[in-house]
């Protein structure tokens, strides 16, 4: 891929814009061949068996390269049909991986409940349809329980496997039970599409390009300089057309001075590739910028940014300083790993003072933020009810529609309604619930799309407000010239039992991702404007007192720390305010009590 082709692993990159135009007709005539032909390999290499081997890289490749040339035959120049297997390889298998994972960890707990009682008085077991909490006796889900546990992934998707031809030595309700799981997992993990909303991902190499590889040397190099002087530049580049000798297609590159600017920190940077997203509207074209990394060293540096990432406040930040600089020691223990004993005979044996200057106290409530993600969760509770109880209409009219047809309660329902029987009104009666079915099971097409939606939505909002405090992290550190130091931890939504418990959808939607999502973007944005940054345990962050070494639990209590003498601070700036002075912590001195 351009992104990373001729590059270090360490390059650090980022996609800068260069400019925005609609869609000429040979941009539209090239995404519509090119969406059409990803689309057709796509679904060649993918299986319907939730559970199938994944085939090898070269594997796809020996069933996709025939397609390749099939596609160049019918009139999509060959470069661009070579792109399409490239994006359809990386789609396909991480969809297989994903649906594969959420399959596993569905089976290893198989036997968790929701928190609210259904009709019938039972909690209903979550990671099967709903039919099966009735349908299964607590007996059956502890036996499945017990399979489960004993199971590694390789031999659960063996098992998964073997259920598709027979019921494995399970008792047959058990061994349906399993088949409902693989079937659920196969309806949400579907082939990779791409649909007319698609923004479609070009990476533009020389064989894109009249004039080859001088053209776009050329034009990286003229790029390059651009950014280098601050901008504003232009340039444009040829790209081969949709068919086959076609006339080229002109893309003017536009690099305005405000997108300039925000390169203009680092001198020491190239333009590596050209990328073009072709949306339903829009051509974008994008330049590939790589650096160097530059951070400094974390030793003997004065200023420290620390953050303490929480619930509902987002971020605290606390800006200390001290003129003796960070101790190389404690930087060193740090980075070892220490475990919890460790890491509180270390606080417990030093303290800080008034030798450390804090220069200034930030704390981002995430307060609106979860707000609105508790009305997200609530919709999404909804639509997860009307779909559920739709299924189980959808289930029953299958039953009956089969039992007239004198098929197997579980057989997929044909699409074109058949002469069941020779009575006109039995006839009738089928047509009208075989009628129903498909229009019920478009009905249900529509919420799952409606549900999809709301969680495309919660995923805009998570990275707007993540990028959001990650540039204000960012502006810090790099107003005072800091050292980030932040917890090594994971991110846990709300317990239940505390009373801002909002509900598992809810909390399911705060812990996807959310610490990594965080973390990937904030950390990139360091890592780009070169400022160093550390990891430092968590254990006793939020319960230390770093004036007298005191470690003590019973400090922390809810929203506020307060220590033995009385003095009380905001829990969350206290926690910040720890991890800020950790690096400069100073022995405690000789004759001081033990804590």
């Amino acid at each position: 891929m351009a992104y990373g082709n001729g590059s270090d692993r360490s390059d650090l990159k980022r996609m800068a814009d260069l400019g925005r135009a609609p869609l000429t007709d040979e941009l539209r005539e090239l995404r519509q061949k090119c969406l059409a032909t990803v689309a057709t390999m796509a679904r060649a290499v993918w299986s319907d068996s939730v559970a199938a081997e994944l085939p090898t890289g070269k594997q796809i490749d020996a069933r996709l390269l025939p397609l390749q040339s099939r596609a160049s035959k019918d009139g999509l120049n060959n470069v661009w049909a070579e792109k399409m297997r490239l994006l359809a390889k990386p789609a396909v298998l991480e969809q297989g991986k994903r649906r594969q994972r959420c399959l596993f960890g569905r089976l290893k707990h198989v036997d968790a409940r929701g928190e609210t009682p259904m009709k019938s008085g039972l909690r209903r077991l979550v990671s099967l349809p709903e039919e099966w909490t009735v349908r299964l006796a607590d007996a059956d889900v502890a036996a499945l329980k017990a399979l489960a546990d004993g199971l590694d992934f390789r031999a659960a998707m063996a098992l998964f496997r073997r259920l598709e031809t027979d019921d494995a030595g399970l008792p047959e309700i058990q061994a349906a039970a399993l088949r409902a799981m693989a079937e659920a997992v196969g309806q949400r993990f579907g082939c990779p599409e791409w649909g007319e909303d698609a923004i479609l991902q070009l990476h533009i190499d020389y064989r894109c390009l009249r004039g080859r590889k001088e053209r776009l040397a050329a034009v990286l190099g003229a790029l390059t300089a651009a950014f280098a002087q601050g901008g504003p530049g232009q340039t444009s580049v040829d790209l081969a057309a949709p068919q086959p000798r076609g006339a080229a297609i002109r893309i003017p590159l536009q690099l305005p001075a405000p997108v300039a600017a925000r390169f203009a920190d680092c001198a020491d940077q190239v333009v590596k590739a050209l990328v073009l997203e072709l949306g339903p509207e829009t051509a974008a074209p994008k330049a590939v910028v790589l650096r160097k990394p530059r951070a400094p060293a974390i030793a003997r540096q004065t200023v420290v940014l620390a953050e303490d990432f929480g619930f509902v406040n987002t971020s605290s930040l606390v800006v200390a300083r001290c003129a003796t600089g960070i101790v190389p020691e404690h930087v060193a223990f740090a980075n070892s790993e220490p475990g919890k004993r460790a890491t509180k005979e270390f606080l417990a044996g030093h303290v800080s003072g008034d030798e450390v200057e804090i220069l200034e106290r930030v704390q981002l409530s995430g307060r609106k933020f979860l707000d609105r993600i508790k009305v997200q969760a609530a919709r999404i509770d909804q639509l997860r009810s009307e779909i559920d109880r739709g299924y189980n209409r959808l289930g029953r009219l299958k039953a009956e529609i089969n039992r007239l047809a004198g098929r197997e309660p579980t057989e997929t329902v044909p699409v074109e309604p058949e002469t069941v029987s020779a009575s006109n009104s039995e006839q009738a009666r089928y047509a009208s619930m075989h009628g129903r079915f498909f229009r019920l099971l478009a009905g249900l097409g529509k919420l799952k799309a409606r549900r999809r939606a709301i969680y495309r939505s919660v995923a805009g909002l998570k990275t707007s407000w993540f990028g959001h405090v990650a540039n204000i992290r960012t502006r810090l550190a790099d107003a005072y010239g800091a050292v980030v130091a932040s917890e090594d931890l994971s991110f846990l939504a709300v317990e239940k039992k505390d009373p801002d418990y909002k509900g598992r959808t809810f909390n399911r939607m705060i812990n996807n991702g959310s610490r990594g999502q965080y973390t990937r973007r904030a950390d990139d944005k360091l890592d780009w404007r070169g400022i160093a940054r550390i990891l430092l345990p968590s254990y006793y962050t939020s319960s230390t007192d770093w004036r007298t070494g005191t470690v003590d639990k019973t400090q922390r209590k809810d929203a506020w720390f307060t220590a033995a003498d009385g003095t009380r601070w905001d829990a969350d700036l206290h926690a910040a305010e720890t991890l800020a002075r950790w690096l400069f912590l100073r022995p405690k001195p000789a004759g001081s009590p033990a804590l």
